[in-house]
C-alpha cells in the first residue's frame, strides 16, 4: 500500500514538473514573438489558448476535481498543443519558434502519460 502511495506521489511530481515546464516554454515564446506578421499573430492566439488550458488543468488538479474533469482538462491542453504544433510545422515560422512549439508538444505528451 505504501508503494502505491509513493508511485502516486511520483506521478503527481512528474505531472507538476511537466506542467511547469510547458507553462515556462509557452510564456517564453509569448514574450519573444512579435505580432508583426499574420502568422505570428495567429501563433500568438494559439499560444494564449494553450496558456489558458494549462491554467485550467493546473486548477483542476489543485482542486482535486473528479478524474473525468482532470482528463477533460488534459485533453484540451493536448488538443491546443496539436493545433499549434501543426500550424507552425506547416507555416512560415522560423526554426527557433518551430523548435520551441515542438518541444512544448513533446512535453504535452509527458503530461498525457503522467496526468491520470
Amino acid at each position: 500500500m505504501q508503494e502505491g502511495l509513493e508511485q502516486e506521489d511520483d506521478r503527481r511530481e512528474a505531472a507538476a514538473k511537466a506542467t511547469g515546464d510547458l507553462h515556462a516554454i509557452v510564456e517564453a515564446v509569448l514574450k519573444s514573438l512579435p505580432p508583426s506578421k499574420p502568422w505570428q499573430r495567429q501563433l500568438l492566439q494559439h499560444l494564449h489558448e494553450i496558456d489558458r488550458t494549462i491554467k485550467v488543468l493546473r486548477m483542476t488538479i489543485a482542486l482535486e476535481r473528479v478524474p473525468s474533469e482532470v482528463t477533460d482538462a488534459k485533453e484540451q491542453v493536448l488538443l491546443t498543443l496539436r493545433v499549434a504544433n501543426r500550424y507552425v510545422a506547416m507555416g512560415r515560422a522560423d526554426f527557433g519558434t518551430k523548435a520551441a512549439v515542438r518541444l512544448a508538444y513533446e512535453i504535452g505528451q509527458r503530461i498525457d502519460v503522467t496526468v491520470a
